[in-house]
């Protein structure tokens, strides 16, 4: 069963009568107000009144849904997922005014001076300092999310207390997570999601159930990626049944070894993943009107915010201790911050790092970059090192590095922000392939814009050729 927010666009005409293969119980949003949202129940359109809290409503669909609808002769997954805190994160009257006076956290990445402020790459460099009222506007902003977040508390209480009731809680296992972070201010980027710093990509990952532990904390690298092979495997874990295998590459890897301490917790070496892939393609967060005149600006997103990276946490050989973000931009620019000493990523090191650093970190980049399945996850460090080492006699310098960033990884920029590709010399991306003009430089909306229907169709026809 799933209830709450399901994809970005599960929106529109024919939306709600599509329901996913699988699912016994469907309950997802097609319009997201926080008063007032609407749902596809089953495949019908359900309309709620505007004196209906969403997440509230979530909380009893979901005690109904454990309490009654639910076949109670089998194992249930239930995915529960609110629309808060995301924009505008309104909070249920009950909860208004909670956290009056709070602010968000002014880290050493905020609205710094200019010269730490030219050491960031693309658009970003050239963001002027934040104004007063665009911190007054973040500040509320966070108090909005702290206030929407105490009806999902609730809910989740209400949801344990429940399966307690229903003497269910000993055998369930309860995933806690988000599908992003979130930054205020930082490189003066007024708040949104949609870097690859640590603000952005690192989430809460929160487990119980049955094998696990209490207060076991991990340092292993988990990813979002990792959460499909972990439900597969504890679907029939303790059953006589066949392991549920999946129809295609999945690019994560269970993570049932670690949650019942069959794997070290917190190794010198991570052996069950030591890298990290993160990816970007299109435009930046909603960024506002206040930038409209810069070159960068496009429909209220700057351009261009395609970029690669990795993180690299304890690995072996040449990454033993290691606590690394390297990131490879398409506009051949790349950033490289020591997480340990530079939490908040403030001091760029890739032109003073080692380049032999470098250079394995932009091999292991591209290998991520490229993979499918278990080669995501389950590269030797061995092989790969034979592999670095015939590669890298190629690319003897930073330039040479540079250069191989600019031959793969184009900018993903809308059609009339050309200019970019002509600074760079490079051509427009899939110019030899039978593609659209619409898509020289790949998809050229972002989340929230409205996309014509005969692009839509297109794009559906093309859009093998982008992976």
């Amino acid at each position: 069963a799933l209830i709450g927010k399901y994809l970005n666009g599960y929106m529109g005409p024919g939306a709600a009568e599509h329901v996913p293969p699988g699912f016994d119980h469907w309950m997802a949003m097609l319009r997201l107000n926080f008063y007032g949202p609407v749902f596809s129940e089953n495949g019908i359109k359900v309309e709620l009144n505007d004196t209906v809290y969403q997440t509230d409503f979530i909380r009893d669909w979901v005690v109904d849904f454990l309490s009654s609808k639910r076949d109670k002769s089998k194992p249930f997954f239930l995915m529960v997922t609110p629309f808060a805190p995301h924009t505008p994160a309104t909070p249920a009257k009950r909860h208004e005014g909670m956290f009056e006076g709070a602010t968000f956290p002014r880290f050493d990445s905020f609205n710094p001076s200019d010269d730490i402020q030219q050491t960031r790459p693309a658009w970003i460099k050239d963001l002027p300092p934040l104004t007063q009222d665009q911190i007054d506007s973040m500040d509320n902003f966070y108090r909005n999310r702290l206030e929407s977040l105490q009806a999902v508390d609730e809910a989740l209480g209400k949801i344990v207390a429940t399966l307690r009731d229903l003497s269910l809680e000993d055998n369930t296992y309860f995933f806690y997570t988000a599908d992003n972070g979130q930054h205020f201010g930082s490189y003066r980027i007024p708040a949104g999601k949609r870097q690859a710093y640590e603000s952005d990509v690192l989430v809460p990952f929160l487990v119980r159930g049955p094998g696990i532990t209490p207060g076991v904390r991990s340092t292993q690298v988990v990813q979002s990626v990792d959460l499909a092979p972990t439900f597969l495997e504890l679907a029939t874990r303790n059953s006589e049944k066949r392991p549920i295998a999946a129809s295609y590459p999945l690019d994560g890897k269970s993570l049932v070894p670690l949650l019942h301490g069959e794997a070290p917790a917190s190794p010198k070496v991570n052996r069950f993943r030591w890298s990290a892939l993160l990816e970007m393609y299109g435009g930046s967060s909603n960024i506002g009107l206040r930038y409209k005149n810069m070159s960068a600006w496009y429909h209220n997103h700057m351009f261009p915010n395609t970029y690669q990276a990795i993180r690299v946490v304890n690995g072996p050989g040449w990454a033993k201790d290691a606590n690394l973000l390297y990131v490879e931009w398409c506009t051949c620019e790349q950033e490289l911050y020591n997480m340990t000493a530079d939490p908040h990523q403030v001091s760029n090191i890739v032109e003073s790092a080692d380049f032999g650093l470098v250079n394995s970190l932009s091999h292991l980049l591209v290998g991520l970059g490229d993979c499918k399945g278990s080669s995501c996850y389950e590269f030797d460090p061995g092989r790969f090192g034979e592999e670095h080492i015939s590669i890298s006699r190629k690319l003897r310098s930073r330039e040479d590095i540079r250069n191989a960033i600019r031959d793969r990884l184009p900018c993903h920029n809308p059609p009339n922000m050309s200019a970019y590709d002509a600074v760079l010399g490079r051509k427009f991306f899939a110019a030899s392939l039978p593609v659209p003009e619409p898509f020289h430089f790949g998809f050229p909306y972002s989340d929230g814009d409205e996309v014509p229907q005969d692009v839509l169709d297109l794009w559906n026809e093309y859009e093998h050729y982008f992976y």
